[in-house]
């Protein structure tokens, strides 16, 4: 009889022993959690720059819009990895009147309305890397969700650049207006690529928003003041 017991409470003994071993492997470890990874944080907005097959050094960045020049010029600062230097940025395929034009301060306003302050993304054009005479970045610049370029010539606050349509990376989407001709009106043949009217009057580079033209003779307006077949040269 004493055997019998003896045996039960070994029994007995072994169950709980199992029971509390399944217990603790179940208790949460703190110093597993503590070391868990945290989740996984949500994608951030995917950069919209595309190989084009172009030179195939262009930029395609982050940076800062720290200021707006006219409406269609701003600046940009970068972080300290990328040395923290300002450059500036001309919006690839558009063209806006200067400050002392019609429209000039009110494109200028447009743009900074869009793009004044925010981390925008330089998509720099593949076909024009180190074209600028001026040393800029010729690139398409998204503010947040906002095409820039798109926007500046789809309100009316600039016009197609049509001289740079065949040379620029970007020639071929939609929002560039590259696709149809200049504007129709009275249009001089003296300037294909801009609608420019004949005279009278005379008119000067600073009565017109357009740069960089192709001019052909006779050039009634004298825009090709060197006769190098471009008009209103920056």
């Amino acid at each position: 009889m004493k055997a019998q017991t003896t045996a039960i409470l070994v029994s007995l003994v072994a169950v709980l022993i199992v029971l509390a071993a399944v217990v603790l492997r179940n208790l949460p470890n703190p110093q597993t959690q503590s070391s868990s990874p945290p989740p996984p944080q949500p994608p951030g907005p995917s950069t919209p720059c595309k190989e084009s097959g172009g030179s195939g050094f262009a930029l395609c960045v982050r940076a800062n819009v720290t200021r707006v020049i006219d409406g269609d010029t701003i600046v940009i600062g970068f972080d300290s990895d990328r040395g923290g230097a300002d450059d500036h940025v001309r919006l690839v395929l558009v063209d806006a009147p200067e400050l002392n034009q019609t429209g000039g301060p009110e494109g200028k306003a447009y743009l900074e309305s869009l793009c004044l302050g925010i981390r925008a993304v330089i998509d720099e054009d593949d076909f024009q890397v180190g074209a600028d005479p001026y040393g800029r970045i010729l690139a398409v610049v998204y503010c947040g969700e906002t095409n820039a370029n798109a926007a500046m010539i789809r309100s009316g606050h600039a016009v197609t650049y049509y001289f740079f349509c065949s040379a620029s990376e970007f020639g071929s989407e939609a929002w560039t207006g590259c696709s149809s001709s200049p504007p129709p009106g009275n249009c001089d043949p003296a300037y294909p690529d801009v609608c420019i009217p004949p005279p009278p009057p005379d008119l000067d580079c600073a009565d017109i928003p357009y740069r960089n033209f192709r001019v052909l003779p006779p050039d009634p307006h004298h825009f090709d003041g060197d006769g190098d077949g471009i008009g209103c040269e920056t």
